[in-house]
């Protein structure tokens, strides 16, 4: 079973699949571990050093959905059922006045990632609605499909998603008091820096 976030509400996937012997794969697993420790970069916001907890890379077993899941998290299984994920991971920063929070997964083909992405959103924007305002726009200069979900209300908070080939990635931040500066700027630029880390070549 996988891990996978929107607006910090982290869900179980049943997708029915497992792990990949492919050296390809592997190759893309290591990408994914790399990805997902990239830590917050937002000058002056003084992000702890180590994330506060992580999920090493973990192969998706398949497995049932929550018997009673929220009735977005449910239509989010049925939109994302039969596609397959191969695993992901991810890391979280969190101190008195803020969170990060960073999943990186891997689907087994361009064609599979390509499709969850519309689920994705969808989900993140019905999350972000329950906070406060909600700005949902195409993100360019950003891997291919991506999107930024952003909320204004009870907390201020912002959620960028996008592929690379099978590779899907989402980072979120949060204001748990006042932000200390312009947000989406401050998320951009760590978003950036993730982007950077899972384009570098493996070597």
């Amino acid at each position: 079973m996988t891990t996978c976030s929107a607006a910090l509400v982290i869900v179980a996937i049943m997708t029915g699949c497992g792990g990949s012997s492919n050296p390809e794969a592997r190759s893309s697993q290591d990408v994914v571990k790399r990805a997902a420790k990239v830590r917050p970069t937002t000058p002056g916001w003084n992000w702890p050093e180590m994330p506060t907890s992580s999920s090493p890379y973990t192969k998706d077993k398949g497995g049932d959905p929550p018997p009673t899941p929220d009735p977005l998290t449910a239509k989010l299984y049925r939109q994302l059922r039969g596609l397959d994920l191969i695993g992901s991971a991810g890391s979280r920063w969190q101190d008195e006045s803020k969170l990060a929070h960073l999943v990186v997964e891997q689907w087994s083909s361009t064609a599979d990632a390509h499709a969850a992405m519309p689920a994705y959103r969808e989900y993140a924007h019905g999350w972000a609605k329950a906070a406060g305002d909600v700005s949902d726009e195409v993100v360019t200069g950003l891997g291919d499909e991506a999107w930024r979900v952003s909320a204004r209300g009870y907390s201020e908070e912002v959620t960028y998603k996008w592929r690379r080939e099978n590779l899907v990635i989402e980072a979120h931040i949060q204001c748990l008091t006042a932000c200390r500066s312009d947000l989406d700027k401050a998320a951009r630029g760590w978003v950036d820096a993730i982007d950077k880390e899972a384009r570098r070549p493996i070597t």
